[in-house]
């Protein structure tokens, strides 16, 4: 995520949002942790969850995404959906949005997909007391299963994949929606991405085979590449949509009546 929130939680009006939303002891240890080492991992309670989440420290952004998705809603535009079953989480990062989802819906089954190994093991962790609903599968979410490279940024948030090299090594495995859903048990309640651009290949004409599986989606979109070939793919379709900055919700995704007839025709030959 693209967070202009570096200095946030040293601003007075976030920390006194933050007080009001987590308590002033949550909001001082998130002030605490902005300062503390990059090398430390922090446990944090906040009132809204039952367990305790782990983030990391010093310039990493953990925190502030912490914030966001507690004081000021940045997923709260997806509430009220009825009862959702399955939930895919690519780009997991930490497993912080897979808590959240976790905690407002008591019947959705979490599958979190995040490529880069540091954030794998905290993700985990912080998944572990909802293993009974939760699988954490460390890859990288792909138009195919021929597996990428990694590819690391300045911050944790933006690093991202890309296409090997001939001959490169060094690949990590990829997974299709398409296969996700099938993990799904062929269904998909809730499609959410996060994954720095490589929702430009995911998009592409391969995209009309899983889509029509898929009933709602939330995604930050990268760029106007990325914003075009997504919207391109969801042509044929309804939906609702709201979002904030860069990030989409779209509820209630359903083929148009005349793109599902020719689909069926289509794949009935």
């Amino acid at each position: 995520m693209n967070y202009r929130l570096q200095r946030l939680l040293t601003r007075p009006r976030a920390i006194f949002r933050s007080s009001s939303k987590l308590g002033v002891v949550a909001t001082l240890r998130l002030v605490a942790i902005r300062f503390g080492s990059p090398d430390k991992i922090y446990k944090v309670r906040v009132p809204q969850w039952p367990h305790p989440v782990y983030v990391r420290g010093g310039k990493s952004t953990d925190s502030t995404v912490l914030y966001e998705m507690l004081v000021t809603g940045e997923y709260g535009f997806a509430s009220g959906l009825n009862a959702p079953e399955t939930m895919v989480d690519g780009g997991a990062n930490i497993g912080l949005a897979a808590v959240y989802f976790l905690n407002r819906y008591p019947s959705v089954r979490t599958i979190s997909v995040e490529p880069f190994a540091e954030s794998v093991d905290l993700c985990r962790k912080n998944l572990a007391p909802y293993k009974e609903r939760a699988t954490v599968i460390q890859g990288a979410i792909w138009r195919d299963e021929d597996g990428v490279c990694l590819d690391p940024q300045n911050e944790e948030w933006a690093h991202r994949v890309r296409p090997a090299a001939a001959g490169e090594t060094g690949l990590t495995q990829t997974l299709t929606v398409k296969s996700l859903i099938g993990l799904c048990g062929g269904s998909l309640d809730l499609l959410k991405l996060d994954i720095e651009g490589s929702e430009r290949e995911i998009f592409g004409p391969d995209s009309m085979q899983w889509l029509p599986d898929v009933r709602n989606i939330l995604i930050e979109l990268h760029g106007k590449d990325c914003a075009e070939r997504f919207f391109s793919a969801l042509a044929h379709y309804d939906y609702e949509m709201t979002n904030c900055d860069s990030v989409y919700f779209l509820r209630n995704v359903r083929q148009k009546k005349a793109h599902a007839v020719a689909s069926a025709a289509v794949f009935a030959r």
